[in-house]
């Protein structure tokens, strides 16, 4: 559970109060002072002193100015809601009359960089969150329509929405001021001073903030220089461009791999960032934040605290989270070894058919945990799409489990619980996204924080894992197993289903379980694989140039594998889009995978299958892998995405 938060939770992109309460932020702000509590989008928010006379352009200015010197759009002036003042009011003499006595003496200052559909929304989950603890009783009598309009505003972030819900938006608003007497209210003036950002939401399904993680796709900046990095080192030729103008990207081609991001020597590329969201809904009141931390997270965060790659800071981290406010942080890796128990079934099952002689068998089977070069053979081997295995990647099958199995068990309702997954790569947001991922409009995981993302909340909040006493991380169903920490390296996947399929197969235990010959660094590695009589030929790809390589030589028959695995990083997801940035590659990445290999070494249960806690789960759940609750629970289907 949460440890003491910090006060004031900062990024680059802005800052929020964390845990000042009603009484204490009243405090701070006594009414005998010009004390003014300000935070958002300014450099050096916290409590400052406004003079007499003071415009809201000096306020700004004395907190430290706009964050990046952007454009001022407006400001939200009193707790619950005093005045929304936009460009207009920047240079008149703030009236403290907006502070009444019912109102805390606070301002969230909003800049050209924040998307207004997501301001609004985090100020009705506010809302909605001080109703349930009692603080806004006199809001109680617009709870229905309060309620109402955070789903108009969710619908409309999430491309789901059409401009009739405009008008709705605007009537349930007009109530809402009416029955409470207002003379301000916030969501009438949002509408009539961004009506055109709001259509463009609706009509476009775009946020020019690219801060609706459901609008998002892969952008190159006007911050482009055209030196062709990102051009070169993109797997599917899918960025065009001239020597020194900005380059573009052709989304039908585009994987969200993000390896553009790591090669742009300028930062100019962007996959959207969930930053601000994540710190919103950390001060959000009586919202539950869960955090997963995929299995790579733990080798590469810490080198932007000192530790050398490949260092396990898995222990620091949750304590950090923990800092943050987050309510629970728990491992992906866990659910690693459920996927691990899906995959090796379906490998097991179709190689038993195979060898039986049972023609219809689709080989090879394909490990499907990686976003990127699922995209990438919907879109160019829509042909080849039985192959994959079914099973969900771990990130999913993670969040499925707390939002329908935990959180049940806690007795939180699906919709209380907002589940983030700090992931290594760009493209598991294009994967949070899926709709396929989802109960409604209500997502498995609702976005994803890169490490490189937390990697600069850390630093801007003041947290340094170097620093910092470990602490355990929560346990959702389970202890994870060294085969589920492997995952995050080349190799890992397949390494770890073997593992267990192998056993299951052969009916013997192996003593060595570290198949040397499916671990390397060559873009397209082949493994002959001997256990007792059984023989494996197995396929191992990382990059995409080389995985395209390799579909199309078993397309045409020109090889045969029995089961492969392809990671559209190098490396796998040690070097994955969202991870840090390393003086050298090739070492870091050596070092990243190997401190994967020591953990699993370390490990007293190397096997998926050998896991107590996830066989506690098919017993109390899921019955056993493949079955028909597994299936629906666990497993997913792909489609094919023509190019236009």
């Amino acid at each position: 559970m949460t440890d003491k938060k910090a006060s004031m939770i900062q990024s680059s992109l802005g800052s929020v109060f964390s845990v000042f309460s009603e009484e204490e932020l009243k405090n701070i702000t006594d009414e005998n002072k010009r004390n003014i509590a300000i935070s958002g989008k300014v450099n050096n928010p916290g409590i400052i002193d406004a003079p007499e006379g003071a415009t809201l352009r000096d306020i700004i200015n004395i907190a430290g100015g706009l964050i990046n010197e952007s454009d001022f759009k407006a400001a939200q002036l009193g707790i619950p809601f005093g005045r929304f003042l936009t460009k207009e009011s920047l240079d008149e003499i703030l009236d403290f009359k907006f502070f009444n006595e019912n109102r805390k003496r606070s301002i969230i200052i909003l800049s050209e960089e924040d998307c207004i559909i997501q301001y609004a929304k985090f100020y009705i989950d506010y809302l909605i969150g001080k109703m349930k603890d009692g603080s806004y009783e006199n809001y109680k009598k617009v709870e229905n329509e309060i309620c109402r309009m955070w789903r108009i505003l969710d619908r409309i972030a999430k491309g789901k929405s059409n401009m009739r819900d405009v008008y709705l938006l605007r009537t349930l608003a007009s109530n809402v001021k009416t029955r409470m007497n207002q003379t301000h209210n916030i969501m009438e003036e949002i509408i009539g001073e961004f009506y055109e950002e709001i259509e463009e939401h609706i009509e476009e399904n775009r946020c020019y903030t690219s801060q609706c993680n459901h609008l998002i796709k892969l952008t190159i900046t006007d911050r482009c220089i055209g030196c062709g990095a990102c051009k070169r080192a993109c797997p599917v030729d899918c960025i065009i461009g001239e020597q020194k103008k900005q380059h573009y990207i052709d989304y039908t081609r585009c994987t969200h791999c993000g390896q553009c991001i790591t090669s742009c020597p300028v930062n100019a590329i962007t996959a959207g960032d969930n930053t601000l969201k994540f710190l919103r809904d950390l001060a959000t009141p009586n919202k539950i934040v869960i955090t997963q931390m995929a299995p790579a997270i733990r080798v590469t965060v810490g080198e932007a605290f000192g530790f050398e790659p490949g260092d396990n800071v898995e222990n620091k981290l949750a304590a950090g989270l923990r800092k943050l406010g987050v309510d629970y942080v728990f491992d992906t890796t866990w659910a690693a070894d459920l996927t691990i128990m899906e995959e090796a079934a379906e490998l097991q099952d179709r190689l038993e058919r195979y060898f039986s002689g049972d023609k219809t068998v689709k080989l090879p089977i394909l490990t499907s945990c990686c976003p990127a070069w699922v995209k990438f053979i919907e879109q160019n081997h829509a042909d080849m799409l039985d192959v994959p295995s079914s099973a969900k990647s771990p990130m999913q099958m993670f969040a499925t489990v707390a939002k329908d199995l935990w959180a049940k068990e806690k007795g939180f309702a699906r919709n209380q619980v907002t589940s983030v997954a700090i992931m290594p790569c760009t493209a598991k947001k294009y994967e949070a996204s899926r709709p396929e991922f989802s109960r409604g409009l209500n997502y498995d995981v609702d976005y994803v924080i890169t490490t490189k993302e937390l990697i600069k909340i850390f630093e801007d909040t003041g947290i340094n894992l170097k620093e910092i006493e470990g602490q355990e991380i929560d346990q959702v169903l389970g202890e994870y197993t060294g085969a589920g920490i492997i995952f995050g390296r080349t190799g890992g996947v397949i390494e770890a289903a073997t593992r267990t399929a192998v056993e299951k197969m052969t009916g013997k235990k192996v003593d060595n379980i570290e198949f040397e010959c499916l671990r390397g660094w060559e873009g397209f590695r082949t493994c002959e694989l001997e256990v007792g009589d059984l023989k494996l030929r197995i396929g191992v790809a990382h990059g995409l140039r080389e995985a395209g390589k390799m579909l199309d030589k078993i397309r045409s028959g020109e090889e045969f594998f029995h089961a492969i695995e392809i990671m559209a990083c190098t490396g796998g997801c040690i070097g994955g889009g969202g991870q840090p940035k390393a003086r050298n590659k090739k070492e870091a990445l050596e070092k990243r995978a190997e401190g994967l290999n020591d953990i699993d070494r370390s490990k007293e249960l190397r096997r998926s299958n050998e896991n107590p806690e996830v066989l506690a789960i098919y017993d109390k759940y899921l019955d056993y892998p493949l079955s028909h609750k597994a299936h629906e629970l666990l497993h997913t289907r792909y489609f094919a995405r023509i190019k236009k």
